[in-house]
């Protein structure tokens, strides 16, 4: 697999399922709001496996898991105000990353605090 696959992987990904960056936020709003500073994207990321598989019956849904550090970036560079809210560790994807648009990633992926 190269560098990049998982970023282009994951990418599509998110596009192609908005509702799990949604409920990314609400759930890490909501461990905020009950006194968290600090949570795992692992464990908010079962939630949502649970919540999609579970009640809503669809089996076939996937959630990559490695999926979940792309989601951890881009939800600390989409709330700079909670800085270090998820541990990252660092991705061996992580070196020269563009988006759709020809922008670097390097903010997303490097908002380790």
């Amino acid at each position: 697999m190269s560098n990049h696959q998982l970023y282009n992987e994951w990418r599509v990904y998110h596009e192609n399922n908005p509702r799990i960056y949604q409920l990314i936020c609400a759930y890490a709003e909501a461990a905020i709001r009950r006194g968290h500073n600090k949570y795992a994207i692992a464990t908010i990321w079962e939630r949502i496996r649970w919540e999609i598989t579970v009640d809503t019956n669809d089996i076939d849904f996937k959630m990559p898991n490695n999926h979940r550090a792309y989601y951890a970036r881009l939800w600390l560079k989409d709330h700079p105000q909670h800085p270090g809210f998820f541990r990252l560790a660092e991705l061996r994807s992580e070196r020269g990353l563009i988006d759709r648009f020809g922008r670097s990633m390097e903010s997303v992926v490097s908002n380790e605090q």
